[in-house]
């Protein structure tokens, strides 16, 4: 009873809950580590279970360890919806998502395409060394300097403690016994990579206040003087704008700064940069899609070429909805994330009876629900067929960036991550995948040997 269906969770998770689904229905029951949980699929959550989230009444549950790690003002843990047990959840996540605008991201495309380019480059150099390079490292790298330089600025990371899979520490500290024994136990490990992101945000958050107050005191002198003050000289940071006030309510604090931060590393190390993985395997197997991409990406380099970049060939346009500008290259990631969607389920806890209705039966009061995101996207079927979202808006059936009142504040991030990766590969490198063998680890599907690739420039013909 106590270990029950809890090594599973070490495997091939999604693999168990469609073969579950398949013999049991939408809704079937099982137990991990001791607990009673009852596993749905999405349609029944939405019938009966999705007004519940937005009222605050279906709450986030996640494992102890893992809430110490990513840390309790983390939006994932806290209550969302509507309701005063919600508030604190809205005044957080509206202040990120103004944060993290179409408008701000925009401004910050011209570095993520350099970051981008850069690791190609560095691709190429390791497999001219050495006959091949491993694309996870690098892909892992783009995604943590993104969001490094994005929050805390340029120049204020430190590579070689930074740019290291730490999203394999903290998943082996996440379901490690929550013992701090330092660099001698997993969660010990784990929480080093909490306590230096910690120690950045307070000498960050320390040097922008400093920097306030000397421009604060400048003004003042100019003004007694009669000169007139000069503009920013760059772009604010991502921390400079969380911690001031606005009509959202109070700037976050340094432990709400520290619990973002490592909250968008560890999903964006988790979601993005295994997609560009995945991207680069379906789109390597496909010669007409990887074809029909590369043409798109060829047209929107004329456009940059002739403007400003890449941005100025973006436009006014989000990374998603009906004016993309490149509509096949966002339905190969919206494809992508359907079929290697990195996080099979959500757990929640019910506070009282819940009916599911139909013939789904009731959740007791205080169990646990598993809701299983990936199963609706793979209803279509298996194959890589990016056409099937053409002409859509929207992407209601993938379910990668979460569901409800916590769908995650990263989404446009991680979309013009991901099409920023495909432009830079599809018109300048030519990338061949040596092995696709994958191994499961803590519940995710990951490459064997960090997916080995060769990467050359594009005019560079296959030895």
């Amino acid at each position: 009873f106590l270990l029950g269906d809890s090594l599973k969770l070490l495997g091939d998770v999604g693999g168990w809950l469609r073969a579950m689904h398949g013999r049991f229905g939408p809704t079937f029951r099982c137990c991990f580590f001791g607990t009673h949980v009852v596993v749905v699929d999405c349609d029944v959550y939405e019938r009966a279970l999705s007004k519940l989230d937005s009222s605050a009444q279906f709450v986030p549950l996640w494992p102890t360890g893992f809430q110490q790690l990513l840390g309790r003002n983390a939006l994932q843990f806290l209550d969302g919806g509507s309701g005063s047990r919600g508030g604190r959840h809205r005044r957080l996540k509206r202040k990120v998502i103004d944060a993290l605008s179409t408008t701000e991201l925009r401004l910050f495309l011209p570095r993520i395409e350099a970051i981008v380019r850069q690791e190609f480059e560095s691709m190429v150099e390791e497999t001219a060394a050495h006959g091949h390079t491993t694309l996870m490292p690098h892909a892992m790298r783009i995604v943590k300097q993104v969001i490094l330089e994005l929050v805390l600025g340029p120049g204020a990371i430190r590579p070689e403690e930074y740019l290291q899979d730490t999203s394999k520490i903290l998943l082996d500290g996440m379901i490690a016994a929550p013992i701090d024994l330092g660099r001698f136990s997993a969660f010990g490990r784990a929480m080093g990579v909490r306590r230096n992101y910690r120690r950045d945000v307070e000498r960050q958050l320390a040097a922008k206040l400093a920097e306030a107050a000397a421009r604060g005191g400048q003004r003042e002198t100019e003004a007694t003087h009669g000169v007139a003050a000069e503009g920013p000289s760059q772009t604010k940071t991502l921390l400079s704008r969380l911690t001031k006030e606005c009509e959202h309510g109070a700037g976050l604090s340094v432990l709400e700064m520290q619990d973002m931060l490592i909250s968008l590393l560890f999903g964006g190390s988790l979601t993005t940069a295994e997609t560009m993985q995945w991207a680069v395997v379906e789109l390597s197997r496909s010669d007409h899609w990887r074809g029909r991409l590369a043409e798109e990406q060829r047209r929107m380099a004329e456009v940059a070429a002739r403007g400003a970049g890449l941005a100025a060939a973006w436009g006014s346009s989000p990374p998603e909805g009906s004016r993309s500008p490149c509509p096949e290259t966002l339905a190969a990631c919206y494809e992508t994330l359907r079929l290697h969607c990195p996080i099979d389920v959500l757990l929640r806890a019910v506070e009282e009876d819940v009916d599911l209705g139909g013939d789904c039966g009731t959740v007791p009061a205080g169990w646990w629900v598993a809701v299983h995101m990936t199963e609706r996207g793979l209803r279509l079927g298996p194959e890589f067929d990016p056409s099937r979202w053409q002409g859509k808006a929207a992407a209601s059936e993938v379910t990668a960036f979460g569901l409800g009142p916590h769908v995650c504040v990263g989404r446009q991030l991680a979309l013009w991550e991901l099409q920023t990766f495909l432009h830079v590969w599809l018109t300048g490198y030519d990338v061949e995948v040596m092995s696709d063998e994958t191994y499961h680890q803590t519940g995710l599907k990951r490459f064997k040997d960090g997916l080995p690739v060769k990467v050359r420039p594009l005019d560079k013909p296959r030895s």
